[in-house]
């Protein structure tokens, strides 16, 4: 398994790092979490043919978290793309992605590659070959799906923006890998929980809960004013195994892949 992440910010990208979005791949087989930033571009970038992606998960409407969905269907459009892409979300969120096609009238273009909605708020999908992709929900603003990724050689957990979660901490019992996102400091905890958020100190608590090997830190407030390496030693102080701030565009490799 690898993972690439596009961006690592929350609502608010800095001007070295865009929005949270990642690549997971296993062998030929790609999915892309979330659109944000220029989905076209960073995939390209990350050395992944758009016209083969496999599938798109979508977490939930907040803006940061699905704008660039229209974007990304066009530009696949115009590069004539035929192979079906599947798009795995909840309900809530399919609406308001539909609802984004629509306002650019995308989702009706004359020869439109095939597009398969799997909407679904707990379940499993098994069609991606080498990999199963799971939604779980978690405790958000609104409603939010976590994701989990098994292939053949690891297992991911993507939290999605939630705070602090027994969903994620299940999920998460023997996977190799927990995204979790880190808003704040543990001095914001309160506020944090208050709007569906998690701090890095309780990410890192419920990586160690999990038994995870490594735990990725994500969506970051530069509001704040606490870079995320001091979120880093906040999380590592909870946490035995390893806890990284990923770069962007690096690869990261998880078993075989």
């Amino acid at each position: 398994m690898k993972l690439i992440f596009y961006g690592t910010m929350g609502a608010i990208p800095t001007k070295e790092n865009s929005n949270v979005s990642f690549a997971v791949t296993e062998g030929s087989s790609s999915l892309l979490i979330d659109a944000s930033g220029s989905p076209t571009h960073s995939l390209l970038r990350s050395g992944i043919n758009p016209l083969d992606l496999d599938a798109l998960v979508l977490t939930h409407t907040h803006p940061d978290h699905l704008y660039a969905f229209p974007a990304l269907i066009h530009s696949l459009w115009l590069m004539k793309r035929e192979k079906p892409l599947l798009i795995v979300t909840n309900e809530e969120t399919a609406v308001k992605a539909r609802q984004l096609g629509e306002i650019f009238e995308l989702l009706e273009r004359k020869d439109l590659f095939p597009i398969e909605w799997n909407i679904l708020d707990t379940g499993i999908i098994e069609s991606i070959p080498g990999m199963r992709i799971e939604l779980f929900p978690v405790e958000h603003s609104v409603v939010t799906s976590g994701v989990k990724c098994v292939t053949t050689s690891a297992s991911m957990v993507y939290s999605a923006d939630t705070k602090p979660s027994s969903h994620v901490i299940r999920a998460a019992k023997g996977a190799t890998v927990l995204i979790h996102e880190a808003s704040g400091s543990e001095c914001h905890e309160n506020a944090l929980n208050a709007i569906g958020h998690s701090s890095a100190r309780q990410a890192g608590e419920t990586a160690q809960k999990t038994g995870v090997d490594t735990l990725y830190l994500c969506h970051f407030d530069p509001r704040h004013g606490i870079g995320p390496d001091t979120l880093q030693q906040e999380a590592q102080r909870m946490f035995q195994g390893d806890v990284m701030v990923p770069d962007q565009f690096r690869v990261y490799q998880h078993g075989a892949s």
